[in-house]
């Protein structure tokens, strides 16, 4: 009488399962694979986000010459237009309206945070200044990116106390009248990048948590529209790399900057 133990072949022999070591065995070499694996893995999804993150990032930056062209070349200013200059409304009560929207073919108004993608880092995942470490840039300013605000933003940059005191009130006479002609070095000038890059030069506010898994290293679109991934340095104004302050006049009054 055949054993109930076992299945049948076709040929009629006996054929045997695996024994509950043998799969423990294959549990294990498995677990082992996707241990040595997953770093890679995790290294090519960082790296597919930031590249996502550079193309929409180079769009939003040739967008701005589209604003420039059609505004005889002055840069945009207003009360927050540093964070609300494009995007959808978002939720910490900015702008509805959006300038830069229509330049990249999006209504001048979104009010849901699905209609404004092209603003979306795939990396933003919070760390902004003064708010809770989790909420996304994109959540609350409606936009994952920030523009340079001696370039676009207030009409006049807070004044710091102390030394810096005079250098920022030359940087604010060139504020009131600032066209594209009359900056210096468009191949070097930051124009936007990454939300939390401007919290991490700006000696006013504490860094922001970067989002691409390398330490004080941003997503940068420069004044001539190329993208670059870079490292900003804290309170450094002028570097070869890159320079924030537009006016190369002033470089020699920037405290810890070098051309």
């Amino acid at each position: 009488m055949r054993s109930r133990n076992f299945k049948t072949a076709r040929d009629g022999k006996p054929r045997r399962g695996f024994t509950l070591i043998e799969l423990l065995v294959v549990v294990a070499v498995i677990s082992v694979l996707l241990a040595l694996l997953m770093p890679a893995l995790r290294k090519v999804q960082t790296l597919a986000k930031r590249t996502t993150c550079q193309s929409r990032l180079r769009q939003v930056a040739l967008a701005w010459h589209l604003y420039l062209d059609d505004n005889n070349q002055r840069f945009y200013q207003g009360v927050n237009v540093n964070h609300d200059f494009g995007g959808w409304q978002g939720k910490g009560g900015f702008a509805l309206s959006r300038t830069l929207n229509p330049y990249l073919k999006l209504p001048l108004e979104i009010e849901s945070e699905n209609g404004a993608d092209i603003y979306r880092c795939p990396a933003d995942d919070g760390g902004i200044s003064y708010r809770p470490r989790q909420q996304m840039a994109y959540h609350y300013f409606g936009n994952s990116y920030q523009t340079n605000y001696l370039l676009i933003g207030p009409p006049q940059a807070l004044i710091p106390r102390g030394e810096r005191k005079e250098f920022y009130r030359e940087i604010n006479k060139r504020l009131r009248n600032l066209t594209r002609d009359s900056v210096s070095d468009p191949c070097r000038l930051l124009l936007v990048g990454d939300n939390n890059w401007v919290a991490q030069w700006d000696l006013s506010q504490p860094p922001g948590k970067d989002w691409h898994g390398r330490g004080d290293h941003y997503n940068l679109g420069f004044l001539d529209g190329h993208v670059e991934f870079i490292t900003i340095y804290k309170d450094i104004y002028v570097l070869p790399k890159y320079r924030v302050l537009p006016f190369a006049e002033l470089d020699k009054f920037v405290p810890g900057s070098a051309n």
